[in-house]
Order: structure tokens, then C-alpha cells, then sequence
């Protein structure tokens, strides 16, 4: 019985390591966001969208401006207290098939996204120009070209997210080695 106790106590604490969010564990606070040399108050003007694709310029301001906000607190959406601004250009969505049915019909699509990002501050210097971003997403091409419609779109946004992501480390990476 003795041993069933102890057994369960490991258990009961070694749960409690795996579950604690690492946040907390490395900062010693949860919800607490980091300023990156102070970076803050970016504002994300509109991507413009060089593609086939209508619509994806604003996938890309929406989830960065996102990202930016929910990961990092460096966002702002009002452009007159902005002190850097960030723009961008969506330069290439390409599909690719990844897979056929047995009566040659592609089903499965990889999805490719390219973007160029700049970044300067309300004064005019020059963070980064024309940095490239790339990600992609796989979806599944129903024979329903609506349903296909969608999960395109779906891909387009799950790439932005990623490009998102790539972009906000790049911004805090550039500002810590470019002072």
C-alpha cells in the first residue's frame, strides 16, 4: 500500500511539471509580454497583392497585425501613434500537386507563398528592405471546385500564420543586432 501511495505521489508531481506552461517556468510570470528593445507601436500598412489571388493581401496584414498583438504587444492600430511601419508585398502563390487518384485526378495540393516585408520607423530609417518570407500549406481538392475554393483559402491563411510567426522573430532578431 505504502509503495501505491509513493507511486502515486510521482506520478501526481511529475504530471504537474509536464502541464505548468513554460512561460511561466521561464520567466517566473505567466501573461507577461516582452518588449524587444522597445520595439512597440507597429503598424502594419496593407499587403499588396502581386498574385492570381484576390483577397490575400488581407490575410497577411490581418494575421501579422494578430501575431504581432497577441504574441508580442508591438502592435498598433491606430497609424498616428505608430512609431515603426511595417508594409509588405505578396509576391507569388504557386499550387503544386502532391498526389493523384488512381484515375489521375490530383487531390492533394501544396500551396506556396512568397513575400517581400519592409520595415522603417515613423523617421524615416530604414529597419529591413525587402526581406523574402516563404511558407506553405497542403489541401485536399475535392471534386466540389467550391469545396476546393475553401480549402484553398484555407491554406492561404494557415501560410500567412506561419509567415506571420517567421516575420515577427525577424523583427525582433533585426532590432537586437541592428543597434
Amino acid at each position: 500500500m505504502k509503495n501505491k501511495l509513493i507511486l502515486f505521489i510521482f506520478i501526481l508531481i511529475a504530471a504537474g511539471f509536464s502541464t505548468s506552461c513554460g512561460f511561466r517556468i521561464l520567466n517566473g510570470k505567466e501573461g507577461s509580454v516582452k518588449k524587444y528593445n522597445d520595439i512597440s507601436q507597429i503598424y502594419i500598412k496593407p499587403f499588396k497583392n502581386l498574385t492570381y489571388k484576390s483577397g490575400a493581401g488581407v490575410y497577411f496584414s490581418n494575421n501579422i497585425a494578430n501575431y504581432l498583438n497577441v504574441q508580442s504587444d508591438m502592435f498598433t492600430s491606430n497609424k498616428n501613434d505608430a512609431l515603426y511601419y511595417l508594409t509588405g508585398k505578396i509576391t507569388s502563390i504557386q499550387n503544386s500537386v502532391m498526389s493523384y487518384t488512381g484515375v489521375a485526378a490530383a487531390v492533394d495540393y501544396m500551396l506556396t507563398v512568397k513575400v517581400t516585408v519592409s520595415m522603417y520607423g515613423t523617421n524615416g530609417k530604414i529597419i529591413f528592405r525587402n526581406a523574402g518570407f516563404s511558407s506553405g500549406a497542403t489541401y485536399y481538392n475535392y471534386i466540389n471546385p467550391l469545396t476546393a475554393h475553401k480549402q484553398e483559402k484555407m491554406a492561404i491563411e494557415t501560410a500567412s500564420k506561419r509567415i506571420a510567426r517567421k516575420i515577427v522573430i525577424y523583427i525582433e532578431t533585426k532590432k537586437l543586432t541592428s543597434y
